[in-house]
Parts: C-alpha cells; sequence; structure tokens
C-alpha cells in the first residue's frame, strides 16, 4: 500500500485528523487560554505579556506556520470525513447509528466552519491591526489592553464572540475523546470518564475564551 493510499484510508484520515486537532489544542489553544487569561489581572501584566511575546518573533512565526499547516489539513480532512459520513447515513443503519450520535458530534461540521470564521475574524480584529504605542519596561510596545477594551465595547462584538466560544465548546467536546479514541485510548461507553472530562474540559475552556470579552465590556 502506498503513503497516499494509506494517508486517504479511512484510518489515514482519522489519524490526520486527530493529530492536526490536537497540536491545535495543545500548541496554540492552550497557550493562547492562559495568555489571554492574565487580562483579568489589568493593563500592566498583560501588555507586558504581550510585549514579551513579540520578542519571541522567530518561535511566534514557527508555531504560526505550524497552526496553518495543521488548520489547512484539519479542515481538508474534516470536509473529506463529513461528506463520507453523510454518504454513509444514507443506510438505514447508519441512521439508527447517527440518532445515537451526541448533539456536538452530529455539529462538527457546523462548529467547524463557525471557528474558522471565528479565526479570520480574530486576526481581523486584534493582529492586523493598528495599535497604540506604549513604554513598556522602558522599551515601546504596543497597548494590546487597551485595544482588547476598545473592541469589546460594542455589545453585538461581545455577543458575536460569546457565540463563537459555545462552538469552541461543542467542537472541543467530542474532538477530544474523539481524538483518542482513533489512538485507541477511549472506547465509547456511558458513563466515561474520558468522555465526562472532555466536556469539562471544553466547558472550562471556552468559558474562559468568554470571560475575556465579558470583563472587556464591563470594564
Amino acid at each position: 500500500m502506498s503513503i497516499k493510499t494509506s494517508i486517504l484510508s479511512s484510518i489515514g484520515q482519522k489519524l490526520l485528523l486527530a493529530t492536526s486537532g490536537l497540536i491545535m489544542f495543545l500548541m496554540f489553544l492552550i497557550p493562547h487560554m492562559g495568555g489571554n487569561i492574565l487580562f483579568l489581572f489589568g493593563p500592566e501584566l498583560f501588555n507586558s505579556y504581550a510585549h514579551h511575546l513579540h520578542k519571541l518573533v522567530p518561535i511566534v512565526i514557527g508555531i504560526e506556520v505550524l497552526m496553518l499547516i495543521s488548520i489547512t489539513v484539519h479542515m481538508i480532512i474534516g470536509i473529506r470525513v463529513a461528506l463520507a459520513n453523510k454518504k454513509a447515513a444514507s443506510t438505514r443503519h447508519s441512521q439508527k447509528s447517527s440518532a445515537k450520535r451526541s448533539f456536538a458530534a452530529r455539529m462538527m461540521p457546523v462548529s467547524g466552519l463557525m471557528i474558522f470564521i471565528f479565526i479570520i475574524k480574530h486576526l481581523l480584529d486584534f493582529t492586523f491591526t493598528q495599535k497604540n504605542q506604549v513604554y513598556i519596561h522602558d522599551e515601546i510596545g504596543y497597548d494590546v489592553y487597551e485595544m482588547v477594551l476598545y473592541r469589546f465595547q460594542d455589545p453585538v462584538h461581545v455577543a458575536f464572540y460569546i457565540l463563537f466560544m459555545i462552538a469552541v465548546g461543542f467542537h472541543l467536546s467530542h474532538a477530544l475523546q474523539s481524538a483518542l479514541q482513533t489512538y485507541g485510548i477511549y472506547v465509547p461507553r456511558e458513563g466515561s470518564k474520558i468522555k465526562i472530562a472532555s466536556a469539562v474540559i471544553a466547558t472550562l475552556m471556552a468559558a474562559t475564551f468568554a470571560i475575556i470579552p465579558i470583563t472587556a465590556f464591563i470594564r
């Protein structure tokens, strides 16, 4: 069997989907959440974090390239798997199996699309935008805190972010257990601790991200 055939096989696609997803989860989502939570502690700490992160440009660029590759692979394989599942759902057996799937599992294509739209919106709002300069530790840096504060003064904007964080929560709750199932670590069953842990982790992460726009709006 050729490498291409192995990759495009059902198992190969699931492995690519799980691996690309875990890369984004471990190398972007968790660190990004840890950095964002510093917003709650005021402008000095948050701007200092952003300033030190800016100094690590080569590392940041390397991670961004890896994230771009992971997102591209995840999207392409995700679309292929979704289309294959839709085709398989035409059989009576698959329809019965589909009815037993969780809401988060059935909504994976929708939540995935919503997250992709959110990423573009997020980049336009906070990366490719003008930032005011301030002095940070006697060096010129950017007032990222003020930028975040300004962006979330619009209640519609806040509601938009919260809605998409809900999508992130649903997507993660199924994706984490699905990835572990692909690696043979998790066997689906009612009351599984891994299934419960996946839901708890996803909920906490989504809530942590959502608290940022809410806090900014209140302040």
